[in-house]
């Protein structure tokens, strides 16, 4: 203890005691010269025992090493600065990849206690469910004691007052608003009051729909909108910093019990009477003290009681698995079904890897870069390193006075990279129309994260360098030509994915996916949603396919209950030599590959009557047959019969492979099957125009709204849905074409300075072969012949890696090739021109060399 209070005392008083010692010395010196004594010694290294022997003087080295190191920076600005920014560039790649990350996954959403909010779904011993039938909910509602509360959630799309655009409106229970500490823009949010099949039609806008739609317009409380042709009267706007617990932006919030009153035939009713498609999403809150099991543990009982009284409704064993409510990642999915991506979790960590991946490549760039700077910069330095060694400096010493600068440099990096991540990560937010709830400033947690990749970085480029200078070694070493490489193979990575998807974008966009889309409309009446039986809508279907027909411009309509590029699918798995195939079911009418323009390559056509027959695609048709022919051959799906018979086809027809139930698989393949008769309920009607399709959207609303008031169909060009679809790949393209220049800047930067320190080091061997003739194309090729081999074996790594990658690519992006040898060309090729173009800059330096100040360097 007391030596602890001797080392604060001086590190406190430092100043002052190192005055004191000076002049006790001098006094002692001074006296031992009257006395005839024997000298001292060196007053300075007496001096800096002393101070060794107070403790703690590891503080005062580094307080120097840092002043220096801050010197050192002002004195080279341009080093300085060209350093700063390419780590800030590497740095903010990353921390805007990690920033995204932190608000979808690690972030809460910014709802009242999000840590009490919890996910459930259904989950039997066979079955999982994300949606939970709204009569359940409200039971648990009623019943559950471990839950202060269970919201409910659901959505559909109604036409606003015959616009196409059709935005969300979510129905929630009345305290959803409130419970999650929702508050009015303008207006107010919901109350209990407002709920109920009898309480007056009320919404709330979505911020961003009011805006849009109203210009923020205060004055819009009180006035009535229609939706799906029903009145309804505007009450308030919910606050933009709202974020719900759904995956979109909603144009509009309803109450649950006003469903019915929206979608003619709905069945999201508080009874038992019908349970089809009333499947909501379910969240709970936990009471003061009670846990996500024991929630979980009680539900499950409240489901076996409530099985006693509905075993139909009920599964055998049922019970509800929650998950973390609060957070980005588990925001529900309102769409209904188990085959779709329960949260964002499911559809975003796939582009968290493939963004990590691309981020840690543009980072080992810029380390790479900033290491070969350092090292080329050391050999200026190399006369100050011989100074410091021959008065007394260890290696040691040298190592961490290095190494401090790597540090500051990491350190200011760090912090321009903290900036530009942010900018980055809230441009990005802006260009993809992400909710505006999404905040992107950063947090502690992000200003931890640049920081530690600030000092990894300086470990990364910083202490080869350092150890490379500090030892004064001249030659390539394998530190050096690990970062030449790294740079070179990450460089090359970069561009050639950049070139594979800049050609996926392409090809997308004017080559044909197997179907023709320009010229025609979507009509989804959702006759199943509005309490339709299987006859009546069969009926209804007929009655608008004929008055479609008779409307001029019209050339042919088809039916299906899976539309194309529409997100819903039916599949099935069969076993082909010992692996599964996957096969996406079709179910149309006899005019839908004629609508769809698919053709017939053998075989014919399904007819009206064609119950067990079935067509298949080419893909299909090799990949399940290989080297046999289809025609003929019987085929089940698995669904069976009334009697409980599997029920066998016949293929008769082999049809052109269209990848319109996975546009994003290059291996899809297909087959198409009559719908049957109760299948009616949820087909869409797909119309091909003789003219531009916009011109028949209002004249199909119309015909469908003639047949009944009550349906508003959702009308759309499939075209507009194929844009959407191949949306992810042009964005992907023009973010990874950015990562792929910003990489080639920074690689030309790197190789700048390597070969700035390939000129320095080897100046008196220029001048001597200059001073005996030689030619200037002879230096250039000696000077690169120095990196040739590094350079040739990054590239192969980079090939080899962007191969790999755009492997796990092709499965989300379509239209992707791994084997394209344009892009791979074009990007070595540009690679290669562009870092050649930039080695010429400090090369043409040695041209200039005069042999006889050469042969006087040092």
């Amino acid at each position: 203890m007391t030596r602890l209070l001797r080392r604060l005392h001086y590190l406190l008083n430092r100043r002052r005691l190192d005055n004191e010692l000076a002049e006790e010395m001098e006094f002692h010196r001074e006296m031992a010269a009257k006395s005839g004594g024997m000298p001292m010694g060196d007053a300075l290294r007496l001096r800096e025992d002393s101070r060794e022997a107070w403790g703690w003087t590891w503080i005062d080295r580094l307080g120097q090493d840092l002043r220096y190191s801050f010197r050192m920076m002002r004195t080279s600005p341009g080093f300085s600065f060209a350093a700063v920014l390419v780590l800030g560039i590497g740095i903010g790649a990353t921390v805007a990849a990690f920033s995204a990350f932190n608000m979808i996954v690690l972030r809460k959403l910014p709802i009242r206690d999000p840590d009490t909010i919890l996910r459930f779904q259904r989950q039997g011993p066979k079955e999982f469910w994300s949606d939970v039938p709204y009569t359940h909910t409200v039971f648990y509602r009623e019943h559950a004691k471990t839950l202060s509360t269970v919201l409910a959630l659901t959505s559909a799309r109604l036409v606003v007052e015959e616009d196409e655009k059709s935005p969300i409106t979510y129905f929630v229970t009345s305290d959803f608003l409130s419970e999650l500490g929702a508050s009015a823009r303008v207006g107010r949010i919901f109350t209990a009051a407002d709920d109920g099949p009898q309480a007056p039609p009320v919404v709330v806008l979505g911020h961003g729909f009011w805006q849009s739609r109203f210009a923020g317009d205060p004055l819009v409380v009180g006035k009535t909108i229609h939706l799906n042709g029903k009145t309804a009267t505007i009450i308030g706007v919910a606050a933009q910093e709202f974020s719900g617990l759904g995956a979109d932006a909603p144009g509009f919030w309803a109450m649950i019990g006003q469903h019915p009153y929206f979608v003619h035939g709905s069945e999201i009713t508080t009874d038992f009477t019908g349970q089809r498609n009333s499947g909501v999403v379910m969240w709970g809150r936990l009471c003061p003290g009670a846990t996500a099991a024991g929630a979980e543990t009680e539900l499950a009982t409240l489901a076996a009681q409530l099985r006693q009284a509905h075993p139909d409704d009920v599964w055998e064993g049922e019970r509800l698995p929650s998950e973390p409510g609060g957070y980005a990642q588990n925001v529900g999915s309102t769409n209904r079904g188990s085959d779709r991506p329960p949260s964002l979790r499911t559809r975003l960590y796939p582009i968290f890897g493939l963004v990590g991946a691309l981020v840690l490549l543009i980072f080992a760039v810029a380390c790479g870069n900033l290491g070969s700077l350092l090292l080329a910069r050391g050999a200026a330095r190399q006369r100050e390193m011989s100074i410091r060694v021959s008065v007394g400096a260890g290696a040691g010493r040298l190592i961490r006075q290095l190494f401090t600068e790597s540090l500051v440099l990491a350190a200011m990096g760090s912090i321009v990279g903290l900036v530009l991540g942010s900018v980055v990560l809230r441009v990005i937010l802006v260009w993809t129309d992400a909710p505006a709830w999404l905040d992107p400033s950063p947090d502690a947690r992000v200003v931890f994260f640049a920081l530690a990749v600030g000092c990894a970085a300086a470990i990364f480029f910083g202490l080869t360098p350092a150890l490379h200078i500090a030892k004064q070694k001249a030659r390539m070493t394998f530190g050096r030509t690990f970062l030449i490489g790294a740079q070179v193979a990450s460089s090359c990575v970069l561009l050639i994915v950049a070139g594979l998807l800049i050609r996926a974008f392409d090809r997308v966009t004017s080559s044909s996916p197997g179907f023709e889309y320009q010229h025609v409309i979507s009509i989804d009446p959702d006759l199943g949603s509005h309490g339709y039986s299987p006859a009546r809508a069969r009926t209804y279907i007929d009655d608008l396919r004929s008055r479609l027909l008779a409307t001029p411009g019209v050339e042919s309509v088809g039916v299906s209950s899976t539309p194309p590029l529409g997100g819903s699918r039916i599949m099935a798995s069969v076993e082909v030599e010992g692996r599964q195939l996957d096969i996406y079911i079709h179910q149309v009418d006899a005019s839908y590959l004629s609508t769809m323009k698919i053709p017939i390559v053998r075989g014919r056509d399904l007819a009206p009557g064609d119950t067990r027959s079935i067509l298949v695609s080419e893909s299909m048709a090799r990949r399940r047959w290989p080297n046999e022919d289809a025609l003929g051959k019987p085929f089940s799906t698995g669904s069976v019969d009334e009697d409980g018979k599997p029920i066998d086809f016949t293929v008769v027809g082999v049809a052109g492979s269209a990848r319109s139930l996975a546009l994003k698989d290059p291996e899809a393949v297909e087959m198409y099957r009559l719908v049957g008769e109760n299948g009616f309920a949820g087909v869409t009607l797909l119309v091909r125009t003789a003219g531009a399709p916009e011109t028949l959207t209002s004249v199909a609303m119309k015909a469908a709204k003639a047949l009944d008031p009550e349906i508003t169909p959702r009308v759309q060009l499939l075209k507009t849905l194929f844009r959407q679809n191949v949306r992810d790949v042009e964005r992907s393209a023009f973010a990874v074409t950015a990562l792929g220049v910003i990489a080639l800047l920074v690689a030309c930067l790197g190789i700048v300075g390597l070969v700035a320190y390939a000129v320095s080091q080897r100046t008196k061997e220029i001048g001597i072969r200059m001073a005996l003739g030689a030619e200037p194309t002879h230096i250039l090729t000696s000077l690169a012949h120095q990196f040739q081999r590094t350079v040739v074996v990054g590239l192969i790594v980079g090939v080899a890696g962007a191969a790999a990658l755009s492997q796990a690519l092709r499965r989300e992006l379509y239209g992707l090739s791994t084997l394209d040898p344009v892009s791979y060309i074009a990007a070595v090729t540009l690679f290669i021109f562009v870092v050649g173009l930039a080695a010429l800059l400090p090369a043409r330096k040695a041209l200039r060399v005069d042999p006889l100040t050469a042969l006087r360097c040092d």
